[in-house]
């Protein structure tokens, strides 16, 4: 009898043994996996998880500022077509985003004054947006600067002539409908319109035109929430 005895305490005592070390195993694989998933969700400094991403049509907004060597400015907007990227590693790629030149206007001034300077910024003096309708600003990579402030690398397809740009940006999570989280994109650059062949008024090709002188670079900023 205290053979059995003994023997059945060996046999409860390795069935819990075993089932310790079954148990750990799978909290171990659980947490293990865990880590995995969270480490692939926040790599690199975009904050951004590896994917593609499509920008919304409906929260985005492109804006350009031109100015005179007077110090007179004008402002407006532009809409933006297709929109997309992909995030590698942390960074983003790769990436796409059409304007849709027939869209710029101006909106510091109204009413005839308006409509004159658009027709005028859609003719061949500037835009011609009959002959380039659409523009397209490609993006290469993404960076971040010893300062910690991220750049895109980007070239730029306007007014058929493509230019590098470097454009300084941030991201910033934002809370969508239906519990759906978005990133919300805001940059801004200067654009040089001569390296584009836009050279209307521009002092640095013409030596006659006195005050009438429109300056070289033109401010664009953008915001686009990426989904």
């Amino acid at each position: 009898m205290k053979f059995y005895n003994l023997l059945l305490a060996g046999l409860v005592l390795v069935v819990s043994s075993c089932s310790n070390e079954e148990t750990s195993s799978n909290e171990d694989t659980k947490t293990g996996s865990t880590e995995t998933e969270l480490q692939s969700a926040i790599v690199g400094d975009l904050g951004i998880p590896d994917g593609s991403y499509v920008l919304t049509k409906e929260k985005h907004s492109i804006t350009w500022e031109a100015s005179k060597i007077t110090g007179s400015t004008h402002s407006g907007i532009i809409k933006a077509g297709n929109g997309k990227f992909k995030v590698e590693d942390g960074s983003i790629s790769r990436g796409v985003v059409s304007f849709e030149m027939n869209s710029f206007e101006v909106t510091d001034i109204t009413g005839e004054d308006k409509a004159n300077f658009d027709v005028h910024l859609k003719s061949d003096d500037f835009l011609d947006v009959e002959k380039f309708p659409v523009a397209r600003l490609m993006m290469n990579g993404s960076s971040t600067a010893e300062n910690g402030k991220m750049n895109l690398s980007c070239s730029f397809d306007f007014h058929g002539v493509v230019v590098d740009y470097i454009v300084p940006f941030t991201v910033e999570q934002k809370k969508m409908t239906a519990g759906k989280f978005g990133y919300q994109i805001n940059g801004k650059f200067m654009l040089d319109r001569t390296k584009h062949n836009i050279t209307y008024g521009s002092g640095s090709v013409f030596d006659d035109l006195g005050d009438r002188v429109i300056n070289d670079e033109v401010k664009i900023g953008f915001e686009f929430t990426a989904l």
